[in-house]
């Protein structure tokens, strides 16, 4: 069985996140895993002596009162749920975790924080997204579980050598037969190779009919902002490149805006 990996610091935030989890977790008949990731604090802090023991039972007490808090909630009943501790950052003990398991999606709460990327996603969120291989699903602090009933798939329209992260969207809309919109914010030289990305889709997007649409804008993170306020969608997925699609995203006054309100969860694969 696939897992859904959900790392948490017992933040309200992280809390909110788990129960998002656990309505995915019986959509896409995965196990959960929580887990929680403690480590030293930086060099130069003036701690003395190595206290990873004592970090290690206090990140075990939390455990415990994190899993007595989930066993009273009435959906988690009949859903699989494994709870851990690791030492290490959230992004090794995260890439440990897909490196040796079957993990499906990674999916972590939004905190605010300092800096453009960490005020959307939180530093661990923003840190995981631009450094793990598993799709990612960023929850806002504040944002309740609703059905996913359209999904704004964000994209550069351009043939992907590995398009396999395509795999869990189409799951994903197959399942809850949300409406998918391919958006290809177009600068005005742009040439894309439409009929080529199109046959790429095509071969994951077998159940669902996805349409394809794009608008001029100099600016992509604005471009998304202005359809995102239009149509308001379920979900945006964003795909991470290293040509620099996805930094444009993430670096910009445009998306300090969509980070700040945070409402909309976000879906980061690694394209």
């Amino acid at each position: 069985m696939k897992k859904i990996l959900v790392p948490t610091d017992f933040s309200e935030g992280a809390f909110n996140a788990l129960i998002h989890a656990i309505y995915a977790a019986k959509l896409l008949d995965n196990s959960i895993e929580i887990i929680h990731a403690y480590s030293m604090p930086a060099a130069g802090t003036n701690v003395m002596v190595d206290i990873t023991d004592i970090l290690k039972k206090n990140a075990e007490e939390e455990m415990e009162g994190l899993k007595k808090r989930v066993q009273i909630l009435e959906i988690a009943q009949n859903t699989e749920i494994t709870y851990h501790t690791a030492y290490g950052s959230v992004v090794d003990v995260i890439n440990r975790k897909a490196n040796e398991e079957n993990v499906s999606v990674v999916l972590m709460g939004t905190q605010g924080a300092s800096g453009i990327t960490e005020k959307w996603l939180g530093s661990n969120t923003a840190a995981a997204a631009r450094n793990i291989n598993v799709p990612l699903l960023a929850i806002p602090v504040e944002r309740p579980y609703k059905n996913i009933e359209s999904i704004l798939f964000s994209t550069d329209m351009k043939v992907m050598e590995d398009a396999g992260c395509m795999e869990f969207v189409a799951k994903l809309a197959n399942i809850t037969r949300a409406e998918v919109k391919f958006l290809h914010v177009r600068k005005s030289d742009e040439q894309p190779d439409e009929e080529g990305y199109k046959n790429q889709v095509e071969k994951f997007f077998t159940d669902v009919n996805p349409t394809f649409s794009f608008t001029y804008n100099e600016n992509i993170p604005e471009g998304i902002e202005e359809t995102i306020k239009k149509e308001n969608p379920s979900l945006l997925v964003v795909v991470r490149h290293d040509y620099g699609f996805f930094e444009s995203i993430w670096h910009s006054s445009v998306s300090r805006q969509i980070i700040n309100n945070a409402s909309l969860p976000i879906l980061v694969l690694n394209g």
